[in-house]
C-alpha cells in the first residue's frame, strides 16, 4: 500500500534559521510510512533529512541574488507539476507563508486538500498589537506601516480558501477567529526544537556573574523596550545579552541605555546553544508572537524563562518552570528578574523543570504528531477528488 504524500510549499530558501528551520524539522520528522513528504521551496543551503523529497525552484548555477524576480513563477511551476503526478485522494497540499492565491485555487480545483500552516496571529491581530505599542512609545516604525488594510483584508480572503489552518498556540488560534476563520477549520499543533541543533555547544565555563539573555529581531514586537526599563529598574548587578538586530526607528530612543557596560548587543550568532548554555534565565517579553523556537531552545537548554503570555509558547508555566508576566509590566518584569538573579536554588528548579518539560516539544515528536494530524484529514477529501476526476 503506498503511503500518503504530502506537497509542502515554502516560499524562502532554507539557511537553517528562522520559521523555514521549524518546516523542515517537522517534515524530516514525519514516518514514511504515515506521510511522505515533498518540499518545493526556492533553494536550501543546509543539509535536509533523505526522508524528505526537496525540489528546488531555482537551478543551482543561477546566483540566488539574480533572481529575485523568478523565484515566484518558478516555484509555482515546480508546484504545479507535483501536483500533476499526485493523487489527490492520498496527498495533502500544504501551504506555508505566502503562498499565491491562485496556487492554492488551482490545487483546490483538482480536488486536493489544502491546509495552510499559520506561524504568527494574524495581520489584523498583529496590526493591534502594534498600534498599540508604537503609541506607547510615541514612535512611527517601517514595521508598523507594512500592515496595511489592504493587506489584512487580503489576507482574510486568503484564509477562506483553505480548508484547514494549523494554529500553533490559543492565542493564533484565537486571532483566527476574530478574523472569521471558523474553529472547526482550526488544526492546534505546535512548534518545537531540536535537541541534536544545540548539542555540540557550550557556554562559557569561566564566566562570572548573573547573565540575563534575549534572543529575537524586531525589537518593539519583541518587547525589548519593555525589557531594557525592567532590566534598569531590577537594579542587578550583572549582564544582559541582547542577541538581534534593533531597529533603526527606536535605536535612538534607547540609545542612553544601550550605551551602558551592563547591556551588551550581538547583531547575529550562528551558535544560540552557547549563549543558552552561558546564561543564567532567558527573558522574552513579546509582545506579538506565534510558537517561539527559542523558547522551546532555551527551556531544553535547561534555563527558566521569564516571558510574557505571547512568549511562552505552549511550554511555560508560572512558577512551574519560568515566571509569566503582563505585557507592559515593567515592574512585574523587573520583580521577575531580580527575583531569579537573587535565587540560584529558584533557577536550578525552575530550570530543570522547563528543560524536562522541553522532552515533549522535541521536533522528532512534533513532527509525528504533525504527520498524523494530516494523514488523518485525507479520507474527507475523497469525494472532492472523485469529483475532479471527473467520477
Amino acid at each position: 500500500m503506498t503511503a500518503n504524500r504530502c506537497l509542502t510549499y515554502v516560499s524562502v530558501s532554507h539557511v537553517g534559521a528562522g520559521w523555514v528551520q521549524g518546516c523542515v524539522s517537522i517534515l524530516e520528522a514525519f514516518p514514511r510510512d504515515v506521510l511522505r513528504p515533498t518540499l518545493v521551496l526556492p533553494r536550501t543551503f543546509r543539509p535536509i533529512a533523505p526522508t524528505v523529497n526537496v525540489t528546488e525552484a531555482l537551478p543551482r548555477p543561477l546566483p540566488l541574488r539574480y533572481a529575485s524576480s523568478f523565484v515566484q513563477p518558478a516555484l509555482s511551476y515546480r508546484f504545479r507539476r507535483a501536483l500533476s503526478t499526485a493523487d489527490p485522494q492520498k496527498t495533502i497540499a500544504y501551504f506555508w507563508p505566502t503562498a499565491p492565491t491562485s496556487l492554492v485555487r488551482h490545487a483546490r480545483k483538482l480536488g486536493f486538500l489544502t491546509v495552510r500552516e499559520m506561524i504568527n496571529p494574524t495581520s489584523r491581530t498583529t496590526k493591534t498589537i502594534l498600534d498599540e505599542a508604537y503609541d506607547r512609545l510615541d514612535l512611527q516604525g517601517s514595521e508598523r506601516r507594512q500592515i496595511t488594510d489592504e493587506k489584512i483584508t487580503d489576507q482574510q480572503n486568503e484564509l477562506q480558501l483553505f480548508d484547514y489552518i494549523v494554529s500553533c498556540n490559543a492565542r493564533v488560534e484565537a486571532s483566527l477567529i476574530e478574523g472569521g476563520v471558523e474553529s472547526q477549520r482550526i488544526l492546534r499543533s505546535s512548534f518545537g526544537w531540536s535537541p541534536a541543533r544545540l548539542a555540540r555547544s557550550s557556554g562559557e565555563q569561566n564566566r562570572q556573574g548573573f547573565r540575563a539573555l534575549f534572543v529575537g529581531g524586531e525589537t518593539v514586537r519583541k518587547g525589548v523596550p519593555q525589557l531594557i526599563a525592567a532590566w534598569r529598574k531590577s537594579g542587578v548587578v550583572g549582564e544582559l545579552l541582547i542577541v538581534g538586530d534593533i531597529q533603526a526607528s527606536i535605536r535612538s530612543l534607547l540609545a542612553p541605555d544601550l550605551e551602558k557596560s551592563d547591556i551588551r548587543l550581538i547583531k547575529y550568532e550562528s551558535d544560540l546553544g552557547s549563549l543558552y548554555k552561558s546564561a543564567d534565565v532567558f527573558v522574552f517579553p513579546s509582545l506579538a508572537e506565534g510558537d517561539p523556537q527559542v523558547t522551546y531552545e532555551a527551556a531544553g537548554c535547561g534555563l527558566p524563562v521569564i516571558a510574557t503570555p505571547m512568549g511562552s509558547a505552549q511550554i511555560i508555566r508560572d512558577g512551574v518552570n519560568g515566571l509569566v508576566v503582563g505585557p507592559y509590566d515593567i515592574d512585574g518584569l523587573a520583580e521577575a528578574i531580580s527575583r531569579l538573579a537573587r535565587s540560584p536554588e529558584l533557577r536550578r528548579r525552575l530550570g530543570q523543570q522547563a528543560a524536562k518539560d522541553a522532552l515533549d516539544f522535541t521536533y522528532d515528536k512534533i513532527g509525528k504528531r504533525r504527520a498524523a494530524i494530516l494523514s488523518g484529514l485525507l479520507p474527507a477529501c475523497t469525494g472532492r477528488a472523485a469529483a475532479a476526476n471527473g467520477a
